[in-house]
């Protein structure tokens, strides 16, 4: 005879937003989310600004919503403000919950959590662990950008159903597949994981401060052992903001030591793989230095070289260290 006690519990759906001094765009990216047509249980947000009526904010948002806030400040740190965030969320999740990675600055599209609970009842082998959404914005258009991007193998988007990740590390993102389709990683901002697919794992904190490449690395582990599947009907808008985290330079050396660090810890160094890391590190340094020197901003034109020789040196610098496992 069963009984209450022997009923499943229902699935729990779990938010999970790093922010830093964008309250206005959080205020909107929660309007979004309490706008679905699939609710959620739980808010998390690590907060690394200085935005004093932020908690206050939320609480005003979630409690009529019946959407319980997490709240916990942070040092600034994309990786570091995830990790806090998903340790105090494994204190209340189970195997089939999920939790959904969003930055502090996107606008969910209404049936956004519907149409990701579908793609984790996707009929594939092995089972749906990660579900990547759509951005809504048109791609900004390339031209030969495009051309240079792919004889270089460098991370670009492209139309069509093929995703691939490349020796080098650099990554071919789809623009907007034709149905639901597998891809070898995720970018972090707009994506769902099973928590039973991220309960042991956490990521890589191997840049202080604004990360780039760690989604990458997170979800490679993550598809070792389950699918991840780009979706063209989980949709979002992702705001541009007129002003980066970093300037152009940082952003440039985080960039070459990014994938390099995800190239020594996941690729085989035989001779085909290094050069191919070398073709990469050819072409991204000679686009990004000329991109720099090209802008009307003296800064950037000095901060470009200085880029290029300060990620290198990091690299460098990383090889000193063991290999990251």
């Amino acid at each position: 005879m069963s009984t209450m006690a022997d009923a499943p519990r229902a699935q729990r759906r779990a938010v999970l937003v790093p922010t830093m001094n964008r309250l206005d765009d959080m205020m909107e990216m929660i309007d979004s989310v309490l706008a679905q047509s699939v609710p959620v249980h739980v808010f998390a947000v690590v907060d690394a600004g200085d935005t004093p009526t932020l908690e206050t904010r939320l609480l005003q948002k979630l409690t009529p919503a019946g959407i319980e806030l997490i709240y916990r400040t942070s040092t600034p740190g994309t990786s570091l403000q995830r990790n806090i965030g998903l340790d105090l969320l494994a204190e209340q999740l189970e195997p089939d919950d999920l939790v959904f990675f969003f930055d502090d600055d996107v606008l969910l599209e209404p049936n956004f959590v519907e149409e990701v609970i579908r793609c984790m009842h996707l009929p594939v082998e092995p089972a749906v662990g990660c579900v990547l959404a759509t951005f809504t914005q048109e791609p900004r258009p390339r031209g030969w950008q495009q051309t240079w991007f792919r004889m270089f193998q460098m991370t670009h988007q492209v139309a069509g159903d093929q995703a691939h990740l490349g020796a080098a590390g650099a990554v071919q993102w789809l623009m907007e597949p034709s149905t639901d389709v597998p891809v070898p990683v995720a970018s972090g901002g707009r994506t769902c994981y099973r928590w039973s697919a991220i309960a042991n794992e956490r990521l890589d904190e191997f840049l202080p401060g604004y990360t780039l490449n760690e989604d990458v690395e997170y979800s490679f582990r993550v598809a070792k052992i389950w699918t991840i599947i780009h979706s063209p009907t989980v949709r979002l808008f992702h705001k541009r903001s007129p002003k980066g985290r970093v300037d152009y330079g940082d952003r440039l050396s985080r960039m070459i030591y990014s994938q390099f660090y995800f190239f020594r810890k996941h690729r085989p160094r035989d001779p085909g793989h290094l050069a191919a890391l070398a073709w990469n590190a050819v072409g991204t340094s000679t686009f990004y230095v000329a991109a720099g020197l090209l802008k009307s901003d003296s800064k950037d034109r000095v901060g470009a070289l200085k880029g290029v020789m300060h990620g290198y040196r990091k690299c460098i610098d990383e090889l000193k260290k063991p290999r990251p496992e």
